[in-house]
């Protein structure tokens, strides 16, 4: 029983990494009405999601980190960077729990933080600022 709760539990968490999270966190920023924010949102998932299907990292991972990134600077709250980041941690945990490999896990953090830099340099690029 213990087991099995854990085991929903590490599921959950994986959750918010993935691409219906992800879709459903930008739909929100979409609302926000700040274009700027909303298309280097847009831009690393979509260059996180090409990372995926040619190398293969850990989407979730990916994803997740990509998402704590935006919404971490967003709220711009030193409570909220300590309480996504705990749960992010909690979320690599996990991935590492339920046996996804290690490798492809660190390159989905690695390609997360890539995705969020190359979007953050080409909408700069592109809006000039």
């Amino acid at each position: 029983m213990k087991k099995e709760v854990l085991k929903e539990t590490t599921r959950d968490l994986i959750a918010l990494g993935s691409v219906p999270f992800f879709i459903l966190v930008l739909a929100r920023v979409w609302m926000l009405n700040k274009p700027i924010y909303f298309t280097q949102f847009l831009i690393a998932g979509i260059f996180m999601l090409a990372l995926f299907f040619l190398l293969k990292p850990n989407l979730y991972s990916g994803l997740g980190f990509i998402t704590l990134i935006f919404t971490g600077l967003y709220y711009g709250d030193n409570v909220f960077w300590i309480f996504g980041s705990l749960i992010y941690v909690c979320l690599l945990a996990s991935l590492f729990y339920l046996n996804y490999e290690k490798k492809k896990i660190l390159l989905g953090v690695l390609f997360g933080c890539i995705s969020f830099f190359a979007a953050r340099y080409l909408v700069s690029f592109l809006y000039g600022s």
